[in-house]
């Protein structure tokens, strides 16, 4: 049986970047933890840092991420002369600057989010957009088949910036959520004032007629109880851990208004670095975390769904009858996205071909935990 997740700061001799500390004044008591810096006195040995935005008791923290750093602080670690320290909750930075730890060598693992890297991934956003997730396995293997060695991802993005991916999660079932007025047509948004994601989850929003705002999830209690949005794009997942169902009145069920898709990657120059056991080891941890992970996301949302109706939120569930209306604003979504791409010169065609092949191999698959 496991031994119960410790962080890395209750470890003898790890070290913790307090709470609040920014990257930049984290920079210089970071410089000799970070890309591998740390070498002990075989020269395969190293110890990986490792930022995350996600708090631990975050579901692809309890399924995944807190797995792996369990696994790459295990005594078998050790003995592959691999040690790790982490750093939770965006102690390194915030999400937006994830690319940038990587490529700078503040970090050698961190979660990477296309919603929230603006240009820098635009080709991977394509797991956010609406109508393709079905569960959250499906969305994090399917993308992950675009971020192997030859997968259009990684030729195009990821390998150009030096970064590559370890595993992937997906939080899917995205609803529309609001408060006092019921959604149960997507024309029902038409003039109301959204919470989004940012990313592909914009187009969406916009293509109903909805003014888009962007604001993290944190805000969108106090935005909601003043009137400041109508609503919000979004998880039960990720609306439960910040009881929003306390201030939202209705949401959909089953509309399938996009993804959220996270990546935790390691630096280029890192992954180098490694020997070919070292490799392997960790590959076979983020395997494991990615299944963890995506099994713990199918079970927030159950219990999600469970905890806003108990605060009173009215759900409106998609029938058979009404699935072709929510799909229409699909395909337009997604054509609109792709051609944006193209025009900029970047393989989007290319892209969503690949992208709907492998969701339509895992489509079907639910995540088993090991």
């Amino acid at each position: 049986m496991r031994h119960p997740f410790r962080p890395a700061w209750i470890k003898p001799g790890a070290t913790r970047i307090k709470p609040g500390r920014t990257l930049l004044a984290g920079l210089t008591s970071l410089v000799l933890l970070s890309g591998c810096a740390v070498q002990a006195a075989n020269p395969d040995d190293v110890t990986l840092v490792m930022a995350d935005s996600f708090p631990q008791t975050h579901p692809l923290a309890l399924g995944g991420t807190n797995e792996m750093v369990e696994t790459l602080q295990s005594n078998e670690a050790k003995e592959l002369g691999i040690g790790l320290e982490y750093y939770a909750s965006g102690q390194l930075g915030d999400q937006k600057d994830m690319v940038s730890i990587l490529r700078s060598g503040v970090a050698d693992i961190a979660p990477v989010s296309p919603a929230y890297v603006g240009p820098e991934l635009q080709l991977s956003n394509i797991g956010d957009l609406p109508g393709y997730v079905g569960n959250a396995n499906a969305g994090a293997s399917a993308i992950m088949d675009l971020l192997d060695d030859d997968g259009i991802l990684y030729r195009s993005e990821w390998e150009p910036r030096g970064i590559r991916a370890l595993w992937a999660a997906s939080i899917p079932h995205y609803e529309a959520m609001t408060a006092k007025k019921q959604v149960t047509r997507p024309n029902d948004l038409t003039g109301a004032t959204i919470r989004s994601t940012g990313g592909a989850a914009d187009r969406a929003v916009d293509f109903v007629g909805a003014a888009g705002v962007s604001m993290p999830l944190g805000e969108m209690y106090e935005a909601i109880s003043r009137g400041t949005v109508d609503g919000t794009l979004a998880s039960p997942v990720s609306v439960a851990s910040y009881r929003l169902g306390e201030v939202l009145d209705y949401s959909t069920n089953g509309a399938r208004l996009g993804a959220f898709t996270v990546t935790y990657a390691v630096s280029s120059e890192t992954w180098d670095k490694l020997n070919d056991r070292q490799r392997d080891f960790i590959t076979q941890a983020s395997e494991k975390a990615q299944v963890g992970a995506a099994s713990q996301v199918e079970k927030a949302q159950t219990d999600g769904l469970k905890q806003m109706k108990g605060e009173g939120v009215e759900f409106h569930d998609v029938t058979d009858e009404e699935r072709p209306m929510w799909n229409k604003m699909v395909e337009p979504v997604i054509d609109g996205w792709s051609n944006d791409l193209e025009k900029r010169g970047l393989p989007a065609a290319e892209v969503v071909d690949e992208y709907e092949t492998a969701i339509a191999k895992y489509d079907n698959d639910e995540p088993t935990a090991e």
